[in-house]
């Protein structure tokens, strides 16, 4: 199920970044050495680079040009029943919220065995809030299933700094598609994918209570699967077992897509097939993270 309609007070869409479909549109952010997000790299300081061979950049406009638009995935999976990881997405959710500036829009959306939209894209973020508390952890987990349900939800509502961010345990039960099949569809759509794991403070290293044994088994699995998409989509992966660690999480995510860069060019000639991008800085010691490649439409 998609997302319901727009939300009262919700505002204009947001202009497409170009009139071209055929354009490659390319989410990048920034850092530096210290891992601080970089805010005034400009044009001339980016280059593109499809299969090793550069390319012109045709359009660019900076982060704080637009508002941003976030989906919020909460995981209501019985596996997310434990009262501490319950909690903890919920405040996950409300920390980002609060980061977050008031002209982003933001919508919320549930997943279990089956996906389904809960609070449509708005300005109001205290509704988003409310409807935290009526998320009741039940049945199987079909993560792949709702992350490529979420990431087409965000892409069929305009261009403009963008991404799913998604709260999890990153266990998946039931799903019908694989991770690599979804993370393939995320790319294609130019959606990062921001992951939240919530853990028991027993297994944070960082943590004064960890046990000092690393994860294991299915929990193990479920974070290499959400570092994954982080990876390959453009976003970025977060293990949280407290407050600190959900307030600096959810001010990072805030930071990153603020500073949002958009970038489009002109693909070359060529099949159809899966093509690596890479986005590099002139200026030195800053690091560009995008999406790892895409498919031209055939």
């Amino acid at each position: 199920m998609a997302l319901p309609g727009a939300a009262p007070g919700q505002v204009p869409q947001v202009p497409s970044f170009s009139a071209r479909a055929d354009l490659v549109v390319l989410s990048a952010t920034a850092f530096d050495d210290k891992g601080r997000p970089v805010t005034n790299l400009r044009r001339d300081e980016l280059r593109v680079f499809e299969e090793g061979r550069p390319q012109t950049i045709a359009h660019f406009t900076e982060g704080g040009d637009l508002p941003a638009r976030i989906l919020f995935l909460i995981d209501a999976s019985g596996s997310m029943n434990e009262k501490l990881k319950t909690a903890s997405s919920k405040m996950a959710a409300v920390q980002l919220l609060r980061a977050l500036g008031p002209e982003d829009q933001v919508a919320l959306a549930g997943f279990d065995s089956r996906y389904w939209g809960i609070v449509a894209f708005t300005p109001d973020k205290s509704a988003v809030e409310k409807e935290l508390d009526k998320i009741k952890p039940f049945g199987s987990t079909a993560l792949h299933d709702a992350l490529d349900k979420a990431a087409r939800d965000v892409a069929s509502h305009g261009e403009g700094r963008r991404a799913v961010v998604v709260i999890t345990d990153g266990i998946d039960t039931s799903s019908q598609q694989t991770a690599d099949e979804v993370i393939a569809h995320s790319r294609a759509l130019d959606v990062p994918i921001y992951t939240v794991s919530v853990i028991s403070p027993l297994d944070d290293p960082r943590s004064r209570l960890y046990v000092g044994k690393p994860q294991s088994g299915a929990a193990a699995q479920g974070s290499a699967v959400l570092a994954r998409y982080a990876a390959f989509s453009g976003g970025a992966s977060f293990e949280v077992s407290d407050i600190v660690g959900l307030t600096l999480a959810a001010n990072r995510i805030a930071e990153e897509l603020k500073h949002q860069y958009r970038l489009g060019y002109d693909p070359p000639e060529g099949p159809a097939r899966f093509r690596r991008v890479e986005v590099r800085a002139t200026r030195k010691g800053v690091v560009v993270r995008t999406r790892s490649g895409y498919v031209p439409a055939s």
